[in-house]
């Protein structure tokens, strides 16, 4: 038992070391090791598993220390490890394990709600780690601080707990997406090492194979760069959860595009569709035969739109033209043209309702 331990710890160790930044660097070993013993130690008086509770403390900031992007960084997190289980970390734990862990992960930046014994795991020891450091807190946090300390026989935190305030609007701005990616694509990115603009654009996907899987073929991660930097939540993978799981990341041309038509977001010339600045154009075999792998989907490139006339339209690409750089290319309307998604700038992701576990809309409020 003691060696699964060990094996998630050197799993851990090993992307906490490769921090460039000192005090990043620190702040994830001192959070990261203190959240796990804070979750053995409720583990123990809640009656759970120690050695599951430790792993789960490990694991569940993992992400947003590798990638240094921390928005939706528990649900790219429980995705990152439904990963590391195939590879890394592989054999350690039963299907049922994985579950639990990944639910918990999952979770855990949902304070506001309440899901099963290990996600309120987690999150109470989250909280209670970050109690020796922070004064402040929001509404849920606070009330679940005073009832660990409650439950642990401790006095009552000296904190400032505040009043729940209201979620402010979506923050897309589709026209910004246009903005964002004729900026990028005038840089004519190189997808390679040394090119930083190239690595933050690939840096959502965590693990190492991520520059030999993307060089030559990062139009879609172009896509997703721009769309998050527009203010757009979107994990890696939607949906991600024991129930269902997409077939590919947005990293993949086939996940734009299976993504829009579930949400009814695919948009098409035939029905005198119109397309605007800022929305996203997938190709239908734009790429020569000869330059795809065999039984390759039709769906084989992504762009955004910058500029539409009656002739055709100017369209930002990573990747443009299969050359492995960013460019602004020329495309004809049509012939090409597989479909177009409009994100609308309303759109809110709602994974968040979504128990892990089920994979049905759960909502119960702490």
């Amino acid at each position: 038992m003691k060696s699964r331990l060990n094996d998630v710890r050197a799993y851990v160790d090993d992307i906490f070391d490769r921090i460039e930044d000192s005090g990043e660097k620190r702040a994830a070993y001192i959070h990261s090791y203190g959240v796990s013993q804070c979750c053995a130690l409720l583990a123990a008086k809640r009656g759970l598993d120690l050695e599951l509770a430790a792993v789960i403390g490990l694991l569940h900031d993992v992400y947003a220390y590798k990638t240094g992007f921390h928005a939706l960084h528990a649900h790219n997190g429980a995705e990152m490890v439904r990963v590391a289980f195939k590879y890394g970390l592989n054999g350690l734990f039963s299907q049922e394990e994985q579950i639990i862990i990944k639910s918990a992960i999952y979770h855990h930046s949902d304070k506001d709600h309440v899901h099963d014994e290990y996600d309120e795991l987690l999150k109470d020891s989250d909280i209670l780690q970050h109690s020796a450091f922070d004064a402040i807190y929001g509404q849920a946090y606070g009330q679940r601080l005073f009832h660990v300390a409650k439950e642990l026989a401790l006095p009552p935190p000296d904190i400032t707990v505040l009043p729940n305030e209201k979620t402010g609007a979506s923050l897309f701005d589709r026209s910004r997406v246009g903005d964002i990616a004729e900026t990028l694509a005038k840089r004519k990115i190189a997808g390679e090492k040394s090119d930083a603009n190239f690595m933050k654009i690939i840096r959502y996907f965590p693990e190492k194979t991520a520059f030999a899987e993307l060089k030559n073929a990062w139009c879609a991660a172009f896509v997703y760069h721009c769309c998050l930097e527009a203010g757009l939540a979107l994990p890696i993978r939607v949906p991600h959860n024991a129930k269902k799981t997409a077939n590919g990341r947005f990293a993949c041309v086939a996940a734009w595009y299976e993504w829009g038509m579930e949400n009814g977001f695919c948009r098409f010339e035939k029905d005198g569709f119109v397309p605007e600045r800022g929305d996203i154009v997938v190709y239908n075999n734009i790429i020569p035969k000869e330059d795809k792998p065999e039984g390759g989907a039709w769906c084989d490139h992504i762009g955004i739109v910058i500029f539409r006339d009656n002739d055709g339209m100017m369209v930002a690409e990573g990747n443009a033209g299969n050359k492995n750089a960013s460019d602004i290319i020329r495309r004809r309307h049509g012939g090409a043209v597989g479909c177009y998604i409009r994100i609308p700038e309303d759109y809110a992701y709602g994974g968040w309702k979504v128990d892990f576990k089920t994979g049905e809309t759960r909502i119960a409020h702490y």
